[in-house]
Order: C-alpha cells, then structure tokens, then sequence
C-alpha cells in the first residue's frame, strides 16, 4: 500500500466508515424504539388516512371507540406490526399489507351499530354484502367526513366495475387496498425523512464524541504512509538503533515515531495536540467541517461502504469468475438453441 496513499486514504476511510454506520444503526434504532416512532407515525398515518381528529391520539379512552382505535386494535393489525418490532426493522413505518388492512377495516365497519331497518332487512336475508356495507357508511353516526366520501367512492367505483356480488367484494378490498397503500407510501417517505434527521445527529454525536475528522484523517494517512516508510528503512540510523535493532532504547525510540503516524483517531493528547496545533477560526471551521463530512458519511449506511469495499476487492482480486460464468451461461444458452 506504500506505493499506494490514496488506496490507502480510500480503505482507511471506508474501514472506519463501516465500523461506526453498525454502531451508529444500533444506536439509532436503538433511540427509535425507546421514542416509539414507528408506532406513533403508523398511528398517527391511520388517523389522517381515517379523516379524524388528531387530536384523539392523546385521548385514549375516547379514542378506542373511534374507527381507527378499533382497527388498530383489531388482532390483524396488532400481529403484523408486532411481527414487525420483533424484527428490529426500524427503518420500516409498517408490513401491514394491503389485504390485511382492507380485510381489518371492513370488519370494523361491519360490526358498527346498524340502524333498525338495516337489522330488518338482514333479519329476512334481502340485502347483499355491497347494500350492507353501503347503508353502514351512509348512516353510520361513526364515520368521519372524510372516511365517508372516500368509502361511497371506492364502492361506487366497483358497482361500475362489475355487477357480481362476489366479484365486487374481492374488487372492495382490492381498491381499499391501493388506497392505504397510496397513504401509507407518502406517511413512510415523511417517516424515513425524519428517521435519516435522527441518524445523522446520532451520527454527529457519535463522531464528535470519539474525534474523528475526515478532513484530518485524509491530511494525516496521506503523510503516514510516506513517513513510516523513512523510518522503516532508516532504523539503523536512529539514536539507539545503530548497534542493535531489539534493543530496548531501540524499542521505545520507534514506538514514540511510530505514534506519531498512528490512525488520528479520538482526544488522545498526542492526537489532540496535532490536530489543533494552533485554535483560531480557521482550525475550528475545518474541524467542524470535517466532523460533518463523517457524520454524513456515516449516516449513509455500513451496507454502502461494505458495497464499496467489496467492489475494491473485486478490483484487487481480477474478475476471472465473472467471465467464466457469462461463458457457460452463454454455452448453456446455445445448447438450448441448437436444440430447440
């Protein structure tokens, strides 16, 4: 690597990279699950997809009674979204599916109070699913506004579709479906915004508190390469070395020039003298550069810089096995042609 200080600068770099985006992932979600983010924006998700009032999240005797308390605390969603912690996916607002949902708030709906000529008319099995579904959402006292247009909607839209009973409840749920998917990809892409925000500034932290300056680090793995080379190769000539290189005066003679060349890494007082050699603005400007230079680097994820060190790897390693692969897919390919 001697012959090499930017390979050098580039694997350093991404070594130190990877190690602090594991710690700084860990302490993230870490963070996240404490604050209970994941549950309060799924919850927070159903409440405006449901058109209700948001300010019955805090109220949670009130809120059991409303349409989004009862289908969050319906047994399908509460499976899906504990499959989900216990996996420690933070980064992920919700698995609940599609289906799931469509399937969990229907039943929701169903089981609302029904009005008295409703109850006759199932009484003497008159009225279909569609009909059923359709006199709840219009005179139910229990919807919102919002949910109610939004459900005359959605089955407006499949009576047009098709005039089968049974083919227009698997369209029901198909359409609620695509809805709650539709709201539930603009809550994630808000969701995941704020969840890089909080990765970032545990990333600042965690940088600032171990010291370490990308800036800093690229000046000093730059010099390190070339100075312990001179003093490998001019080890007899130091004071101490000339008669014996095992000394013990020889030891400690190149163990204090070997320090200097060190990775400059924490608030070492050898490291913290170097790196601020002299405190005015431009030192300090360029040190708090380089913390944020780390922090975004860091905050973008070991599974990148892995990615990239295993593409300097392949790079070192020669691209053989790839070659071999493309030559028997295609003689495989060929094989099928002639004897097709």
């Amino acid at each position: 690597m001697e012959k090499f200080p930017l390979l050098d600068i580039v694997i350093g770099l991404s070594l130190i990279y990877t190690f602090l985006s594991l710690l700084a992932s860990e302490l993230t979600e870490f963070v996240v699950r404490a604050l209970q983010w994941r549950t309060q924006y799924f919850k927070r998700a159903i409440i405006t997809l449901l058109g209700e009032s948001s300010e019955q999240r805090d109220d949670l005797d009130p809120f059991k009674d409303t349409i989004a308390g009862r289908l969050l605390n319906s047994s399908s969603i509460i499976s899906a979204t504990h499959s989900l912690s216990g996996r420690n996916r933070s980064l992920i607002l919700s698995e609940v599916s599609p289906q799931v949902f469509a399937e969990a708030l229907l039943d929701v709906l169903q089981n609302l109070p029904q009005p008295n000529d409703l109850q006759t008319d199932n009484e003497n099995g008159s009225i279909d699913a569609i009909a059923h579904l359709t006199a709840i959402v219009e005179f139910s006292p229990d919807l919102s506004p919002r949910l109610r247009a939004n459900l005359q909607r959605i089955i407006y839209r499949v009576q047009s579709i098709d005039t089968d009973t049974e083919r227009q409840i698997v369209w029901l749920k198909y359409e609620i479906g695509l809805w709650f998917s539709h709201a539930m990809a603009d809550a994630s892409n808000t969701y995941k915004h704020h969840y890089k925000v909080v990765s970032f500034l545990v990333s600042l932290v965690l940088v600032i508190t171990v010291n370490i300056d990308s800036l800093y680090i690229i000046r000093r793995i730059s010099e390190n390469t070339a100075t312990r080379s001179v003093i490998l190769q001019n080890a007899t000539q130091i004071q101490g070395c000339q008669d014996n290189l095992s000394s013990l005066e020889c030891a400690e003679r190149l163990s204090l020039l070997m320090e200097s060349t060190t990775i400059p890494i924490g608030w070492q007082p050898s490291n913290r003298r170097r790196q601020f050699a002299q405190l005015n603005n431009v030192i300090l400007l360029r040190t708090i550069g380089g913390w944020l230079l780390t922090s975004l680097a860091v905050a973008m994820g070991s599974r990148f810089w892995l990615q990239l060190l295993n593409r300097f790897v392949r790079l070192l390693g020669g691209g053989s096995k790839p070659q071999r692969s493309t030559q028997s897919g295609s003689f495989y390919s060929d094989r099928r042609d002639n004897s097709s």
